[in-house]
């Protein structure tokens, strides 16, 4: 019984975050339940609701904002809320201009990421160029394989292309290791060595980040945290 510890004022708080997050989106399913289920016994028209569907995304971003440490999404969770909120306002006639208008920020957005992130990388790399990975693929496929003692990280880039990174033959014991990725109508594919932990803090905007890492029961020799952003496209890890 004395080696039973009772649980952390930090650990509680981080829990009740966690259940916060989903309790915000539990209510848009619930109050959506609702009104379609009165809508089936005639008591209410849903038709009438159906310009408040982008609430849905407000609360999705909100949830991403509410979430503890580390897996907080301020980024994914300010996108979500922006879609949103500009969705409602076209619905709801609020805005003198369809806001579908505004499709060509969407190239605004890109060229500010592909700007901005070789800026990022010579700030954060300090090391010899040997522990770093950098792949770039634009209407085409690229592969890059890297055998690093001390891998430090990267960026791929995919814009209606592939990249295949395999990290398989490197190690590391260092600090965390990040690897900067951006996916536009493209994917990119990373494969790491199994005593690897991997963290998927992506955002996706009609794509997706996939973790498909699988334990392997070994103690953890580097931590590699997948960052960026993907836009009708993907990112995907696995070991």
């Amino acid at each position: 019984m004395d080696n039973v510890s009772e649980p952390t004022d930090m650990g509680r708080g981080r829990c009740h975050r966690h259940g916060l997050s989903t309790a915000i989106i539990g209510i848009g399913v619930l109050a959506l339940g609702v009104v379609l289920t009165l809508d089936n016994l005639g008591i209410v028209n849903a038709e009438r609701f159906v310009d408040y569907w982008p609430v849905l995304l407000i609360l999705l971003g909100v949830s991403h904002l509410v979430r503890p440490g580390a897996s907080r999404g301020v980024l994914s969770g300010v996108i979500w809320i922006l879609v949103g909120a500009g969705l409602l306002a076209d619905n709801l006639a609020l805005i003198p201009f369809e806001i579908w208008d505004l499709w060509p920020l969407l190239l605004v957005v890109i060229g500010a990421h592909l700007i901005l992130k070789p800026l990022r990388r010579r700030a954060a790399v300090t090391s010899e160029a040997a522990n770093v990975i950098e792949a770039t693929a634009v209407l085409g496929g690229v592969k890059r394989t890297l055998a690093a003692e001390s891998f430090e990280g990267g960026s791929a880039t995919a814009i209606m292309g592939g990249c295949e990174i395999d990290l398989r033959g490197c190690s590391s014991q260092g600090p965390p290791a990040t690897i900067d990725t951006f996916a536009f109508w493209g994917g990119v594919e990373i494969r790491v060595p199994e005593d690897w932990d991997v963290q998927a803090k992506g955002t996706a905007i009609l794509g997706a980040f996939v973790d498909k890492t699988q334990p392997s029961g070994l103690p953890a020799r580097k931590v590699l945290v997948i960052g960026g952003l993907a836009i009708m496209g993907g990112v995907e890890v696995s070991n």
